[in-house]
C-alpha cells in the first residue's frame, strides 16, 4: 500500500507559530520604534545645527549683532501669510534656504489656536497664517529675553501696532558665548494664547523660551522649564549655543542654583556656565 505525505500543518503547529511569531513582533517593534525614534532624533540635531550655522552667518552680516524676536511692519507682506510679523526663523530663512529645518520631525502636534478660520493645520501651506505659525511656532525657541533688548516704544522703523519692540545685542556685551544658550527645543504648551486668550493644551512649537528666573508653575508644566521641551529624551534637551555649536544638555542644569538671578540665569545672560 502506497504511503500518503501529510502537507497541512496541525493546528497545534498553527497556534506555536503564531505564537512564535507575535513573540518576534514583541521583540522587534519597539526595536524597529527606537530605530525611528533616533533618526528623528538625528534629523532634529540636524536641523537644530544649520540653524545654528544660519545663525553665524545672520550675526556677521549683521556686525554681530544678534536678530530680534521679531520685528513687524504691516507695509512689508513679501510673505503675506505673516501679516507683517517676522519672527527670528523667518530673519533666519535667507541663509537656511529652507523652511523645514524650523520643524522637529517628533513636533507634530496640532491646536485650535493655530488653526485658520477654515480648520486648517499649521503645516498647512494654506493656512492664512501659515507663515506667521512658522515663525511664532517653531519647534525651537530663541533666548529672547537676554539676546535682545525690548524697548518701551513703538519700532521707528516699521508699523509696530505694540508700544514696545525688540532690537538685538551686540555679542561683545556677553563673556561666555559658547556658554550662552541662543536656541533650545520649545512648546507652547499651557501659555494663553495671545489673541484667543485660551491655554494651549498641546506641545506644538514656540519661538521663544524663559530664562530660570521667569520658570513657574509645577513641574509637569511646560511653565516651570520656561517652554523648554526636550521631545527625545524626559530630560535633556537639544540646545544651539551662541557661538552656533550645537550640544544636549539637561534642561534642570540649565538653572543653577542661587538666590541670585544673574547666578541663576547664567547659561542665558553671558556669564556662562557657573557650576
Amino acid at each position: 500500500m502506497e504511503s500518503r505525505t501529510r502537507n497541512a500543518f496541525t493546528l497545534i503547529e498553527l497556534l506555536v507559530v503564531i505564537a512564535i511569531i507575535a513573540i518576534l513582533a514583541a521583540i522587534l517593534f519597539p526595536v524597529f520604534s527606537q530605530a525611528k525614534d533616533a533618526a528623528k532624533k538625528t534629523a532634529s540635531i540636524s536641523n537644530v545645527r544649520q540653524i545654528g550655522t544660519a545663525w553665524v552667518m545672520y550675526l556677521a552680516d549683521s556686525d554681530e549683532v544678534t536678530a530680534p524676536l521679531y520685528y513687524y511692519d504691516a507695509n512689508n507682506l513679501r510673505l503675506p501669510s505673516t501679516f507683517g510679523f517676522y519672527y527670528w526663523p523667518l530673519l533666519l530663512m535667507p541663509y537656511t534656504k529652507s523652511e523645514r529645518i524650523f520643524l522637529c520631525p517628533k513636533d507634530t502636534a496640532d491646536d485650535p489656536a493655530v488653526q485658520d478660520s477654515q480648520g486648517r493645520s499649521r503645516f498647512d501651506p494654506k493656512n492664512e497664517f501659515y507663515y506667521y505659525v512658522l515663525g511664532a511656532n517653531p519647534s525651537y525657541g530663541y533666548n529672547y529675553r537676554y539676546l535682545n533688548t525690548m524697548n518701551p516704544y513703538p519700532d521707528p522703523n516699521g508699523t509696530n501696532p505694540t508700544p514696545f519692540h525688540y532690537v538685538g545685542k551686540g555679542l561683545s556685551g556677553f563673556d561666555d558665548v559658547a556658554g550662552t544658550v541662543a536656541f533650545a527645543e520649545a512648546t507652547m504648551k499651557d501659555r494663553f494664547h495671545p489673541t484667543s486668550g485660551t491655554v494651549i493644551k498641546n506641545p506644538i512649537g514656540y519661538a521663544r523660551i524663559e530664562p530660570p528666573s521667569r520658570w513657574t508653575g509645577p513641574e509637569t508644566s511646560a511653565t516651570a522649564w520656561g517652554q523648554i521641551y526636550p521631545r527625545f529624551d524626559k530630560e535633556l534637551t537639544i540646545v544651539s549655543w551662541l557661538d552656533g555649536h550645537v550640544k544636549t544638555i539637561s534642561k534642570r542644569k540649565l538653572r543653577v542654583p542661587s538666590t541670585d538671578v544673574s547666578v541663576l540665569d547664567s547659561y542665558f545672560n553671558g556669564r556662562g556656565p557657573q557650576q
